[in-house]
């Protein structure tokens, strides 16, 4: 199952102690209604908080399921959310809202900064393309985090699912100042016309939307996890120290955040050896002197 930014906010959410759950009587595409809430809570309670609808009641995976949106205002005589979807949201769904005290786009950019500290993780590029007289090319910025693991060429043009990708060893990753393009040097020329696979260590890609997915070599309780410390690290900073139980709640977190990466680690391959392949494209068989009789070899 894909783990988007909403599920990890939900479970952020839900390990802060701040998600309410219930289920939707009526609503539009601005706004959620659920008649249970009505005279129980005050007009405005929930501005400036989140509603997130967790599962359609009807249709799996049918708008709006899994969206969130920022609460504007809140009716509390008719339990009324002033909300945005895409579609309205309707009987039976399941939805959760929150107060401000986690603030729906602030807790955003906890989630990214909470994978980003994680560490890199694998990404690929397949933008490069080789091309005639050509032995060097301007890496994408966002691989200049470190060298390269692998570098393949494509072997099959024309089949979409059968590329034929070999992986090529001759080859160098020349650094470049920061805001520029490094260079990914060939030793011979290449093949034209031949997609670059270049699989590469780099940031998580910025979640923004409430179906952005979180890489799968990141396990959900793993992100959860991270979401979760960030909030409460936010929260302190916020408060500048100034709970006891928050204070707690965050020592706990960073706990459970230690566990977390020890039983669910961020995935990463092998860094491949680069192989020195001796032959007629790379050395001059004169030049290699043979070995003296009785030498190992």
């Amino acid at each position: 199952m894909t783990y988007t930014l909403s599920n990890m906010m939900t479970d952020m959410y839900m390990s802060l102690g701040q998600l309410n759950v219930s289920t939707v009587t009526g609503g539009s595409t601005t706004a959620l209604a659920d008649t249970k809430q009505a005279t129980l809570h005050g007009d405005d309670s929930w501005k400036n908080g989140a509603v997130i609808v967790i599962r359609d009641g009807t249709t799996a995976g049918a708008a709006p399921e899994g969206e969130f949106s920022l609460c504007t205002a809140y009716t509390d005589s008719t339990g009324s959310f002033a909300t945005v979807w895409t579609a309205a949201p309707a009987a039976t769904d399941t939805y959760a809202f929150v107060n401000d005290f986690y603030p729906l786009y602030p807790m955003i950019e906890v989630c990214n900064m909470a994978l980003q500290e994680l560490g890199d993780i694998i990404l690929v590029d397949t933008s490069l393309t080789t091309a005639a007289n050509q032995t060097e090319y301007a890496l994408p910025v966002t691989c200049k985090g470190s060298r390269p693991l692998s570098v393949a060429i494509q072997g099959v043009t024309t089949d979409a699912n059968d590329n034929r990708y070999t992986t090529v060893f001759g080859w160098d990753y020349i650094p470049a100042a920061p805001g520029s393009t490094g260079n990914l040097v060939f030793d011979v020329q290449p093949i034209t016309g031949k997609s670059i696979k270049i699989v590469y260590s780099g940031r998580h890609p910025k979640l923004s939307i409430y179906s952005s997915v979180v890489s799968e070599t990141i396990h959900p309780s793993l992100a959860a996890a991270a979401a979760t410390e960030m909030a409460l690290r936010w929260q302190n900073s916020r408060l500048q120290g100034g709970d006891d139980f928050l204070l707690q709640r965050w020592n706990d977190a960073k706990q459970s955040l230690v566990t977390a990466k020890a039983l669910f680690p961020v995935w990463k391959p092998k860094r491949q050896a680069k192989l020195l392949i001796i032959n007629s494209s790379y050395w001059d068989a004169d030049s290699i002197a043979a070995p003296a009789p009785g030498t190992r070899t």
